[in-house]
This record gives C-alpha cells, sequence and structure tokens, in this order.
C-alpha cells in the first residue's frame, strides 16, 4: 500500500502475512540480515550497505503442527538463546553469507 505523506497522519497501518510454505535451511527458518545507511546531506540522498551480514536460524526444525512455538517460528536472538537447542547447528544459531550460499 502507497500512502501519500502529509504533516497529519490520518492513520498507521502495518500489514503482514505469514509465510506458510518459507524456503528453509537445513529444514529450519531464517532470516537475513544486513546493514544499511541511508544519509541525506544537503538534500543530497546517499546509500552505503555493507557486504557481510548473517543469517540467523531457528534452533528447531520448522513444523506447521504449533504455530505457539516460538523455537519454530522466530528467529530472533532474544527468543532463540532461550531454547535448550539454541547453538546445536550453527555456532550463536549463525551463519555467514558463504556458508548460505555453500547451503543453496
Amino acid at each position: 500500500m502507497v500512502e501519500k505523506l502529509t504533516n497529519e497522519a490520518k492513520h498507521t497501518c502495518i500489514l503482514q502475512k505469514y509465510i506458510e510454505n518459507p524456503l528453509l535451511v537445513h529444514k529450519r527458518k531464517f532470516d537475513i540480515r544486513c546493514y544499511a545507511m541511508l544519509t541525506s546531506i544537503n538534500g543530497n540522498l546517499k546509500g552505503f550497505m555493507y557486504e557481510q551480514g548473517y543469517i540467523r536460524t531457528s534452533s528447531v526444525l520448522y513444523s506447521k503442527a504449533d504455530f505457539k512455538d516460538k523455537f519454530v517460528h522466530l528467529t530472533n536472538d532474544c527468543i532463540q538463546k532461550k531454547s535448550k537447542d539454541y547453538g546445536k547447528y550453527e555456532s550463536g544459531n549463525k551463519m555467514d553469507y558463504s556458508e548460505f550460499e555453500s547451503y543453496l
């Protein structure tokens, strides 16, 4: 949804959809973390992207059986570090881009 921005915001909307058949790494959910910076100096926009990032993985094999199991569905480090399987597959549940590329 594209909304024209004005000085007076009328409302805020957040749209999201759970992906039922996500791409998995070793049968587990993951997300891709990258670092970017956008600057504006005297109205000139400039963007930078750091080449290195990482893949965050879940501790538990993906299953649609129990959507309440945070360790299956959320890759956030603050959630995953509470799992008994945290770090079982990758150190800190993270892999670098080259490991991910080898997997693919």
